[in-house]
């Protein structure tokens, strides 16, 4: 995985993470571009909603999301 350097390759990152795995893993990449914005990007990409508070807080949510996510995913073998 390449070095993240900037808001919006955090964002596509996210985006383009395959499973909730990947997507939990790249959370501890892109801590450093956690704001309001990013946080609500992220979330609205899950359909989820994180209510406002401290950016800190508010992270630490969509991290407990993914989490839940990751336990209950399914991954299918072809």
């Amino acid at each position: 995985m390449k070095q993240i350097t900037s808001e919006m390759e955090a964002i596509e990152a996210f985006l383009d993470a395959d499973t909730y795995e990947d997507k939990y893993n790249l959370l501890g990449m892109i801590k450093e571009f956690a704001n309001d914005h990013v946080i609500n990007t992220l979330a609205a990409s899950m359909d989820v909603v994180i209510p406002d508070g401290d950016v800190e807080e508010r992270f630490d949510e969509l991290r407990n999301v993914i989490s839940t996510h990751r336990r209950f995913e399914v991954t299918r073998r072809r």
